[in-house]
């Protein structure tokens, strides 16, 4: 089975010469036709008899219901080039119709049915969710490149930009595909340049993330350093070596970090009595500034804690990653 759609539309006796501009765009216009999915033909006939009006019938056929719903709905369609030639068409004579015809028989219909049925049930999916994967990657090393505040009004502008673009979508639903493919294109190129805006970003203020330091805390007492590589803290995916340390109190401590696992880490010390909210940068009140440490990297953290216990975390991972730091 074939569907058919169809243009009846009659040229004025005296406008036939004129007809000919009309025909020219149709001739161009089944190579359009031609590259969308399910076309099957295309046909234009006109009466041939030189006296009187001109009957003009144009055709396109279709493999199934939905490849033609999709060319009829197009925002250029033979439709739409006939209609645009309206001063040459006997008025009320344009028509259009859908029809079905068995002269395709069932042996064609098979394979775009396949089609269809795989598109939806997995193409779309597995693209939906490929490129998803893509956008929250990217977006959180977009993020991650940001100070808070940033990082919060470049979240609220990302979803209003979401919500009036599915929305210009939603209320026109006949839009060309360029129009998508443009939307994707312009995402993914922004991911891009987003991207490598906060690689470059991230090496160029290397020196901050490698080793942090913390203001020594009130407490008084000499200030006696630890020797370097008495304590370490080994980080893996996702967890710490070490849940529990013991410091000496008012003394200036240095904790040796080592990320050995292939995401990034940190140790963020509650110092203040509790955590800030979200990722600690640099500048949050209560947090030690840890060191973002990528995979194989190394870094320090230097605390001087009044006497005490204090919880530490990995802010990417704070309810795997945890421990406590006893200051006596």
């Amino acid at each position: 089975m074939e569907y058919v759609h169809t243009i009846l539309a009659q040229i004025a006796a005296s406008n036939a010469t004129a007809a000919e501009s009309l025909l020219n765009e149709l001739e161009a216009h089944r190579a359009v036709a031609s590259t969308m999915r399910g076309y099957n033909g295309m046909r234009v006939s006109r009466t041939a008899h030189p006296e009187g009006n001109v009957l003009l019938v144009v055709e396109t056929r279709w493999a199934n219901n939905n490849a033609m719903v999709d060319y009829s709905t197009a925002r250029e369609n033979a439709f739409s080039i006939v209609e645009k030639h309206q001063d040459i068409l006997v008025p009320g004579s344009l028509q259009t119709h859908r029809l079905e015809s068995n002269s395709g028989g069932e042996s064609g219909e098979a394979p775009n049915r396949m089609y269809d049925r795989l598109a939806l049930a997995l193409f779309v999916p597995v693209g939906v969710l490929a490129f998803a994967l893509v956008v929250i990657y990217g977006m959180s090393r977009i993020y991650l490149a940001l100070p808070t505040t940033g990082a919060s009004i470049m979240a609220i502008c990302v979803a209003l930009g979401i919500l009036l673009i599915s929305a210009y979508f939603a209320t026109n639903p006949s839009v060309p595909r360029w129009q998508w493919l443009a939307v994707a294109v312009a995402g993914i190129g922004a991911l891009a340049v987003g991207g490598t805006v906060a690689a470059v970003y991230d090496e160029d203020n290397k020196e901050v993330h490698a080793a942090p330091t913390v203001e020594p805390s009130p407490g008084g007492g000499a200030e006696t350093p630890t020797a370097p590589g008495a304590l370490v803290i080994d980080m893996t995916d996702n967890k710490f070596d070490v849940t529990e340390l013991t410091v000496t109190a008012a003394t200036e401590v240095v904790i040796q970090l080592k990320n050995s696992g292939a995401a990034i880490h940190n140790v963020d010390v509650a110092v203040g009595g509790s955590f800030p909210s979200g990722i600690c940068k640099k500048g949050d009140a209560g947090c030690s500034d840890p060191a973002n440490i990528r995979a194989g990297q190394s870094g320090t953290v230097t605390l001087n804690l009044a006497p005490g216990t204090y919880d530490y975390r990995c802010d990417f991972h704070p309810v795997e990653m945890t421990g406590t730091i006893t200051a006596q």
